[in-house]
């Protein structure tokens, strides 16, 4: 019967009511969509990661230098015949890289880069799928400029340039390559300082003699890598392995705060609806004085007006925060699946991203739990705005209310 009673209360001030819910609904969608946008920045990041730097666990020499445009060439490794059978048993795909920072210079403009030696199974580990390259990949000889390289020192197709940088054994080495192609990943850290060519011929102007930097791994299950890290570890005891998780790590602090920041938000905008409901709930109590001076003579409890107008205060809530949470559910599930590009955003911002790996398409986090934990935030905080008016409404003397104006 209440439930009755405080749906027809509601359908008596519609408009009332809609303005009550619109920070309701603002608040629920806070919530959800920036959940949505900031787990998301979190796949993203780990996705970057995986995909053009670190895979799902790396071998990389003892001391290596954990951030920065810092590559040594110095401590190259050799991966020994039972190394590559025992990768090929035990990973989804492994591939070897070396890693350095030489100067490459065309005419007088000169500038380091990220060289990668990539070997021909290197596309199984580290995805190419959504790179455009005006040209092609590099052959042997050939060098493949990013973007701001390539602009830079105005290098285009069939251009030479001198690659300079210090061989494993520390000589000063430099050799000319002819740039094969220009290449935009969406993805700062490659496109800023990006260059890539064949493994052997890096190998051969290094003087590395098989030697590598990098031996990246690619497993069926990513959650899987620190544990497989551990067993890394026992099989490479004289490097260093290291894990996307441990690579990511502070991007995925920041992620925490985004997270925190927008649930901050959407609960300020829900207790300001807060104040709306309780104004309206009250203003209901006094236009229905006589009404509840009625039901108390009728033997309706204090208790039960309070629960009346609790319940009113719930459906508005409810639906509000319904509306808001589903309209943000619905855009992060779309996105979830088709994504957004970034590539504007991410070549507007070259110089601070640098050195952040970023995947060019933003997928947005969708989760039930989050738009369950919305709507109740948004009732729960409802049913308390209507306690002060519920409580004031119950104070009525059935004798007062009912007396002849």
């Amino acid at each position: 019967m209440l439930v009755k009673m405080a749906l027809r209360n509601l359908t008596r001030q519609v408009g009332r009511n809609v303005i009550s819910m619109a920070s309701i609904i603002a608040g629920s969608f806070v919530i959800v969509i920036g959940w949505g946008f900031a787990s998301g920045l979190d796949e993203n990041a780990i996705r970057g990661q995986i995909d053009s730097a670190s895979a799902h666990a790396m071998v990389v020499p003892a001391d290596y230098p954990e951030s920065g445009l810092a590559h040594p060439v110095e401590d190259a490794f050799h991966l020994a015949e039972s190394d590559r059978s025992w990768l090929n048993t035990n990973t989804e795909h492994w591939a070897a890289r070396i890693i350095a920072v030489p100067r490459v210079i065309k005419g007088r403009d000169a500038m380091k880069v990220r060289w990668v030696g990539a070997a021909p199974d290197d596309e199984s580990v580290f995805p190419r799928d959504s790179w455009k390259i005006e040209g092609r990949w590099p052959s042997e000889g050939e060098i493949l400029l990013a973007a701001k390289p390539a602009d830079l020192l105005e290098a285009g197709v069939g251009d030479v340039v001198t690659v300079e940088h210090r061989t494993v054994d520390g000589g000063l080495n430099a050799m000319r390559f002819t740039v094969s192609g220009v290449l935009r990943t969406g993805n700062p850290m490659i496109d800023n300082i990006g260059a890539f060519s064949t493994l052997t011929s890096v190998d051969e102007f290094l003087r590395a003699e098989g030697r590598v930097t990098h031996v990246a791994t690619k497993l069926a299950d990513r959650d899987q890598s620190l544990a497989f890290a551990e067993v890394l570890a026992e099989r490479f005891e004289a490097q260093t392995v290291r894990t996307w998780q441990a690579e990511v790590a502070s991007l995925l602090e920041a992620g925490q705060l985004r997270i925190q920041m927008f649930a901050t938000f959407g609960f300020a905008l829900l207790l300001m609806a807060a104040t709306g409901i309780a104004n309206t709930v009250l203003m209901a109590a006094f236009e229905r004085v006589r009404e509840i001076g009625t039901l108390r003579s009728m033997g309706l409890q204090r208790l039960g007006v309070v629960v009346l107008f609790g319940i009113e205060g719930a459906l508005l809530g409810l639906v509000g925060g319904m509306l808001g949470a589903g309209l943000a559910g619905g855009i992060n599930a779309y996105y979830s699946l088709n994504g957004i590009d970034m590539t504007a955003l991410i070549q507007g911002k070259a110089e601070v991203m640098s050195n952040v790996p970023i995947a060019a398409t933003l997928y947005l986090g969708s989760s039930w739990g989050v738009l369950v934990v919305a709507v109740v935030v948004a009732v729960v905080v409802s049913i308390l705005a209507s306690v002060y008016p519920a409580l004031t409404a119950s104070n009525f003397s059935p004798a007062e209310a009912v007396r002849p104006a």
